[in-house]
């Protein structure tokens, strides 16, 4: 029997947070993906969820994280016995309906306030083009640095401030309606 890499190890944990959630009845998981580029030797591991709404039929707001790592860091964990890889987070909000950028720099906050690490933020609108009432808005948080199995605390974290985050938009568009 092999040893889980770190990116194995971190996905397990993440799964179990939500999946947890899952059977508790608070969130509904809607995707949930495990990639291999066998080109690049590249993971990507994302898990899609939402916060079920019992007083809503509307939709609601749904987040997806994401892991990365590279076959430069599975080489390094594997071949090399190096103990400091790890994997890069991004964590996207879906919303149902555009928001104004107001909400979305206060919900920032939050981020800014639990978590030391530098992220990258970005606000995507995108409309159809056959149907201009069709509109898809985000937003993706990047994290700049890799994080580690010694970040377990800031993964489960990060989760965390989702899970809060989720709650907070639904109550921003449902004030909207």
């Amino acid at each position: 029997m092999f040893d889980p890499t770190a990116f194995d190890n971190m996905k397990v944990v993440i799964e179990g947070l939500i999946y947890d959630k899952d059977l508790d009845g608070e969130y509904e998981i809607i995707d949930r993906n495990d990639y291999i580029n066998l080109s690049k030797m590249d993971r990507l591991f994302s898990i899609q969820y939402r916060k079920l709404n019992i007083r809503s039929k509307s939709k609601t707001t749904s987040c997806r994280f994401s892991m990365k790592t590279t076959a430069s860091d599975l080489y390094n964990e594997l071949i090399k016995g190096n103990t400091e890889v790890g994997c890069f987070i991004e964590i996207e909000f879906f919303f149902p309906k555009t928001l104004e950028i107001e909400i979305i720099q206060r919900s920032l906050l939050l981020f800014q306030n639990k978590t030391a690490e530098q992220y990258i933020p970005c606000y995507n609108i995108k409309q159809s083009i056959f149907d201009k009432n069709i509109i898809e808005s985000s937003v993706n948080i990047k994290f700049q640095n890799k994080m580690t199995e010694e970040d377990f605390d800031l993964v489960e974290e990060l989760v965390h401030i989702s899970e809060i985050m989720l709650q907070w938009y639904d109550e921003q568009i449902l004030k909207e309606i």
